[in-house]
């Protein structure tokens, strides 16, 4: 199948998409809803991720320390300042821990992250040393925020975008769910953690520890994530960044970026991006063969596949042998 995108009935396809036919190309490749973290990516890698890799593929692809210790920290300080956890649908109440005892348990999960080399793993046991410290300074960051008693974690996020077939899914890390409180309006709360990193030095070790830094001004990519929880629950987002011995917090009035009026920008943008992957799934009937003949491969020496093992690697970049 080759599509010819100048023939008038693909232009015509695009234009009125038939919705069942749209859900059942995305049936095809196993999805069925979108997520910041997708949109995050792009469109060569969310072609390999998402529509040629499987579940499966996805979850054996290799992480690092830097993420075993960033879902430690967060599930840490969810497990003791929110009131509620969210499993998919289901508001858990939770059952509160001193924080000596959730941040024990938390270091035996991280204990269990198998590395990927030894630089992996020199880097891990470094990220230990201060983990802990990490949790009891980003509890101190919720604190700081009062978000009062009523917090729940880890709550779905949903919005159904009129202009696209799937639903737009993400997870809340922290949110006040309590909207009587007298002048103001109810916060969530994105986590970020920066971890100290291996650098080469003239030392006797041969390299030096770099502390995370903590940015001026956020990640883009954190801000849309933001946009669109604020899109979606019309709470006020604040982006909290956290290394080993200090934070950062972003909020609409000390960052332009986190305003009403730049989040909506955002969050048109990313639909422009969206409504694009919808259009390339409905032209190639999601066969993902033949979106990678309209689309470049990823850069396969990037950050994105750094820590990826060349078994997926070769995998992925198959799918552009026939172009």
């Amino acid at each position: 199948m080759v599509i010819d995108l100048t023939k008038n009935n693909s232009i015509a396809a695009i234009k009125n998409i038939d919705e069942d036919l749209a859900l059942s190309y995305y049936s095809k490749l196993g999805l069925d809803h979108s997520s910041p973290s997708q949109d995050q990516l792009l469109l060569g890698d969310w072609i390999v991720r998402y529509c040629f890799f499987t579940q499966e593929d996805r979850r054996n692809l290799q992480g690092s320390y830097k993420m075993s210790a960033g879902v430690s920290i967060g599930r840490a300080s969810q497990r003791f300042v929110s009131k509620y956890m969210y499993d998919a649908e289901k508001k858990i109440l939770n059952e509160k821990k001193d924080l000596d005892s959730i941040i024990k348990e938390e270091l035996t999960e991280y204990d269990k992250y198998v590395v990927a080399d030894e630089e992996d793993k020199i880097q891990k046991e470094d990220t230990k040393n201060y983990l802990a410290d990490m949790i009891k300074l980003t509890c101190k960051a919720l604190a700081d925020l009062k978000l009062g008693d009523e917090v729940a974690s880890e709550r779905y996020c949903t919005h159904k975008f009129k202009e696209l077939v799937l639903a737009k899914i993400g997870r809340i890390d922290y949110e006040q769910m309590d909207t009587s409180v007298s002048g103001t309006k109810p916060k969530l709360v994105e986590l970020k953690t920066k971890h100290r990193s291996k650098r080469k030095s003239d030392t006797k070790q041969g390299y030096s520890w770099i502390k995370g830094y903590l940015p001026k001004n956020p990640d883009m990519n954190h801000v849309r994530q933001c946009a669109f929880y604020w899109y979606a629950t019309k709470k006020t987002p604040h982006l909290l960044y956290v290394n080993q011995d200090s934070y950062n917090v972003f909020t609409p009035d000390t960052c332009e970026l986190l305003t009403p009026e730049y989040m909506e920008f955002l969050v048109q943008q990313d639909l422009i991006t969206a409504k694009i992957r919808q259009n390339l799934v409905y032209l190639c009937k999601g066969n993902p063969f033949e979106m990678a003949r309209l689309v470049p491969p990823p850069d396969f020496s990037g950050f994105m596949w750094k820590n990826i093992s060349q078994e997926h690697v070769r995998k992925a970049a198959s799918l552009w042998d026939n172009v």
